[in-house]
């Protein structure tokens, strides 16, 4: 019985303690809440309540230390930590059930659509380069939104003559510099989809209007899904972000845009760009007339030099094109561009910012 009393003594100054901090940090932010905005305004611009909050953060616990050790009662002596630790131990441990909460509306294995589509609405303003793969890696057409409003437009592959129409040029600089000469898209306007395979990426409050979850949870909702006849049925759903606590507890692997695509498409999307299939020296002279408009400038000219970049590390047997000709003929696009041997410029034909003159310089 007389082993026990210290024992008791302990732990009852612990709950002391606690109860002390409790009490005086729960008093501190009452009063942060009550306080008139006014007085809160002209303390926080003056640095007053900053240094405040800090003394009423530091000086409950630093006394019941010094107490403790000046009566040697050890409880109180330890009591801040266990005051802190926990609700540290209540705040993750919410933290773990939110990120296994996040985890349940996961469908990682995804269901196979009833039906063949022919189209793939994407969650993309204009064809970037995530629409461009689409198209060129697979068989769909892919629904978008205009860059500047909600307007749907379909996009469609095309090739050949059409890209040099004065409508499709600037797609067709953009897909070569992303890596697929002589491709472009035909856009169209579409006031509402009934039938396709619909990838969606929700984020911030536009997710939690749509599922229900945790408010700690930091990332985007990818879903997968069909529609046919204007129903729509899920066929996956994967969680990119983590929950947020005091530690941070991923939901699942890391995967970026290109990996949750590729895997409800059912390909294999590069991560890098792309510049073959065909001859280069072929997507070079496809690409030669397009120097001379100006209304594409200076991106054809970079979308060029990658291409002339990509033949010289091709190692291809006959000498490189003429450029001297080209580029005696392409305006200039913010200053005057300047032509060296071939062999300089393959190494030198990058992207350079607009402004000011550009410049190749002999090795």
């Amino acid at each position: 019985m007389h082993a026990s009393l210290p024992a008791m003594r302990f732990c009852r100054d612990v709950l002391i303690g606690c109860l002390i901090l409790a009490a005086a940090w729960g008093g501190g932010i009452v009063l942060l809440r009550v306080i008139p905005e006014v007085i809160a305004t002209v303390l926080d611009f003056s640095g007053t309540l900053g240094i405040l909050i800090a003394l009423g953060l530091l000086v409950p616990p630093l006394t019941l230390v010094v107490f403790g050790f000046g009566r040697k009662r050890h409880g109180l002596t330890i009591s801040p930590l266990v005051a802190v630790a926990i609700p540290a131990a209540i705040y993750a441990w919410t933290g773990y059930l939110h990120m296994l909460e996040v985890r349940n509306l996961e469908q990682r294995a995804f269901l196979p659509p009833e039906s063949k589509h022919e189209l793939v609405m994407l969650p993309s303003r204009g064809c970037d380069v995530d629409c461009m793969q689409v198209l060129t890696e697979t068989n769909y057409s892919v629904v978008g939104h205009e860059p500047s409003s909600d307007a749907m437009v379909l996009y469609r592959k095309a090739s050949g003559d059409v890209c040099y129409q004065p409508d499709n040029i600037a797609m067709l600089v953009a897909f070569t510099r992303a890596g697929y000469a002589g491709l472009c898209t035909i856009k169209s306007p579409v006031k509402a989809v009934d039938d396709a395979l619909i990838l969606e990426r929700l984020t911030g409050n536009s997710a939690r209007e749509r599922v229900s979850l945790p408010g700690w949870y930091d990332g985007d909702l990818y879903s997968f899904i069909e529609r046919t006849g204007g129903k729509d049925r899920l066929l996956g759903r994967w969680a990119g972000g983590s929950v947020r606590t005091i530690t941070d507890f991923r939901v699942g692997p890391h995967f970026d845009d290109h990996d949750f695509y590729g895997a409800a498409l059912g390909v294999r999307f590069s991560k890098d760009a792309v510049f073959g299939h065909d001859d280069l020296r072929t997507r070079v002279e496809k690409l030669r007339p397009v120097l001379k408009l100006q209304e594409v400038q200076p991106e054809a000219v970079w979308a060029y030099g990658d291409l002339l970049n990509e033949l010289r590390k091709s190692k291809a047997a006959a000498p490189a094109p003429k450029l001297q000709e080209t580029f005696a003929h392409a305006p200039a696009t913010a200053g005057e561009v300047e032509t060296a041997e071939p062999a300089v410029l393959l190494k030198t034909a990058q992207p350079k910012p607009s402004g000011g003159e550009t410049r190749t310089a002999k090795p």
